[in-house]
């Protein structure tokens, strides 16, 4: 079949289900949902499919095109009041497209994405917003600016006064697009950020388009001059890593052409990162991947060697550099796209874009003014994402991991989540509501019904929690509150020591490791896992906070996961080439003693214990610590047990 046929046969069938849906598309021409499926999104049309699109909307592609426009004007919603739309010159007329190609872009992004001078973009939006056309949204976010940033979309009337009848289906410009984005608000402004980067790393200098992706597995598109073309996919705290390994392997099912030259995968810690890379397949001839952790990147720049390549050290040698930096990849995007089989087989990434949809709405005036991400500050995000984190904790346990707030700062930040009905007390503690689970759920694109299903503090007839995993930590309440009150005064201790630095402090639910060893998966869990920095040595550590094996038969037990873990050599290369401390607390110094004892016949295992007397009086970085024999037996400071 012809390339053009086929993909004019593909506009048509979009345009169906754009009207239609799957299930009536599947059955106006005669073929199952599935055949359907691998016509787009395997591009194996078969017979069947394309022979019966032919005899209903014409076999040549003009007449399928001209069948498609048919379609989608059919599909379309009554027409804008008809207003007198202002005169605006081209470059007001330029800058409100820009607006409406790239929605809830601010000032800073858009200089850089399109090459445009801040100071004339500043002013041309100022007069756009005195005109009714476009309006500015504020905007925090602490890993991009201490600032609020103002973030602007597209009016009604601005969708109007471009004149264009094909703009809410060909931009994200529509009530749902719109809509969508405000609540995805916090990754779009990265992506943003990230395109601004790669746009700063481009030697051509040219402008940069940037397309979200209503669903699949990328974020968006970010596509530079001459094709090059890199998809980048974020993985929010809220997403687990489960589901992000799910869409890596739907990115492996599908063919050259639907994939763009890179794809960028933006975690959202060190540990996260590492997994994603386990998790890569060994890159392909023309398409490559490439992990970091995404505040590193906008952290160190461009220019930064954070990037990690598929699988590195194993199988064959991959294209992309142990960390590369995104100017590199940017080139690589160039080479590739510059490869001849890439004439042959032109992208075809339409699979990943979404149109407007038949139902595309013009924007509703007020419609953005209640979206959650534009009410709240730098600071109640991140009061929401420790409560995603650390549920069932006090306001001073919150204070304490916030860096060391009052108690009645944490009441501000705490009451005005409340407010919004995103948090409820809990006696002494706080959770998050099913509302504010849904907010952070969406933001990081992960499952609303997994995350409520796991989180879910609402309560069920006989009084427990609804969701699986807080039900569990509630079960264990005096395990919880000792856990939570060492990471506390950890983050407490660190943030007032002029020498340590505390990174990547992850729950359990966010610590759990896997791994492979004689032919069989294995999982650790503990209880939480940090990055202590010491005068610029930084060391990974793995808490246990341990209440149950406690007993000389429990202990080893427990004891012997982490002995496997190590024998596999899996330790070193999950914590970037140095393997962690494995730290265990008890409540009693006989408990401790019964440890220490099992401990030292694990002289391959780096192991340290403390006690909570031991920690209440210096604190988690103080002279807590002992290792077993044949250490000697006082007690060390937390960065001496690195030095060995």
């Amino acid at each position: 079949m012809e390339r053009e046929l086929y993909y004019a046969i593909g506009d048509y069938l979009l345009a169906h289900i754009e009207r239609h849906g799957h299930a009536r598309t599947a059955e106006a021409f005669g073929v199952s949902r599935h055949t359907l499926w691998r016509f787009l999104e395997r591009g194996q049309p078969g017979r069947a499919l394309p022979r019966a699109v032919m005899a209903r909307a014409g076999d040549t592609p003009r007449k399928l095109a001209a069948a498609t426009r048919a379609l989608r004007g059919d599909a379309r919603p009554a027409p804008l009041e008809c207003v007198r739309a202002p005169r605006l010159t081209q470059a007001l007329h330029e800058t409100l497209l820009l607006v409406c190609e790239t929605p809830f872009a601010s000032v800073e992004d858009l200089s850089r994405i399109k090459r445009l001078p801040a100071s004339s973009l500043r002013e041309r939006l100022a007069k756009l917003r005195r005109m009714g056309l476009a309006e500015a949204h504020p905007h925090r976010l602490a890993m991009l600016s201490d600032r609020p940033l103002r973030r602007y979309v597209p009016t009604a009337a601005g969708v109007a006064a471009l004149g264009d009848d094909d703009l809410l289906y060909h931009h994200p410009v529509s009530r749902q697009w719109l809509r969508l984005l405000a609540e995805r608000l916090d990754g779009v402004a990265l992506v943003y950020e990230l395109a601004a980067m790669i746009a700063d790393a481009d030697p051509e200098e040219d402008p940069v388009r940037v397309e979200h992706c209503r669903s699949g597995p990328y974020d968006a598109l970010i596509t530079l001059s001459g094709g090059r073309t890199l998809g980048v996919v974020r993985q929010g705290a809220m997403l687990s890593s489960a589901s992000l390994r799910y869409r890596l392997r739907t990115l492996e099912r599908q063919d050259l052409q639907q994939l763009p030259h890179v794809t960028l995968i933006a975690t959202d810690s060190d540990q996260d990162t590492r997994r994603a890379v386990r998790a890569l397949r060994e890159p392909s001839g023309f398409h490559h991947s490439a992990v970091a952790t995404l505040g590193a990147v906008i952290g160190q720049g461009a220019r930064a060697r954070v990037w990690q390549p598929a699988r590195y050290g194993r199988g064959n040698t991959p294209v992309i550099e142990p960390s590369s930096s995104l100017a590199w990849l940017v080139d690589l995007a160039g080479r590739e796209a510059e490869h001849p089989v890439h004439r042959v087989m032109p992208k075809r990434l339409w699979a990943w874009r979404s149109a407007g949809g038949a139902r595309a709405a013009p924007p509703v005036p007020g419609d953005l003014s209640g979206a959650v991400a534009t009410q709240l500050g730098s600071a109640e995000k991140r009061m929401l994402d420790l409560l995603a984190a650390w549920p069932l904790c006090t306001t001073e346990q919150l204070a304490n991991l916030m860096g060391g707030l009052t108690e009645r700062r944490a009441n501000q930040l705490l009451r005005a989540l409340r407010r919004l009905g995103l948090a409820r007390r809990e006696g002494e503690a706080h959770v998050l509501t099913d509302e504010g689970l849904a907010y952070l759920a969406r933001r990081d694109r992960a499952a609303v019904g997994t995350a409520l299903g796991r989180w879910s503090a609402e309560h069920t007839p006989d009084g427990l929690y609804a969701g699986t995993a807080l039900r569990a930590l509630a079960a264990q309440a005096e395990h919880q509150r000792g856990l939570a009150e060492f990471v506390s005064m950890l983050a407490l201790d660190a943030r007032y020591s002029r020498d340590h630095d505390l990174l990547d402090l992850l729950p359990t639910h966010r610590s759990q490791i896997t791994y492979r060893h004689d032919e069989t998966n294995y999982a650790i869990h503990p209880d939480a896992s940090f990055q202590l920095g010491h005068k610029d040595e930084w060391t990974w550590y793995l808490l246990e906070y341990e209440r149950r094996a406690v007993t000389p038969r429990r202990l080893p037990e427990r004891l012997a996961s982490y002995a496997r873990y190590f024998r596999s050599g899996r330790a070193g290369l999950d914590h970037g080439g140095r393997p962690p401390m494995v730290l265990f607390v008890f409540e009693t110094e006989h408990a401790e003693e019964v440890f220490l004892r099992a401990a030292s016949r694990l002289p391959d295992v780096p192991l340290a214990s403390a006690t909570t007397g031991s920690i209440g009086f210096d604190g988690p970085l103080g002279p807590a610590w002992r290792l077993p024999a044949p250490a000697a037996p006082e007690r060390r400071r937390l960065y001496f047990l690195a030095l060995g």
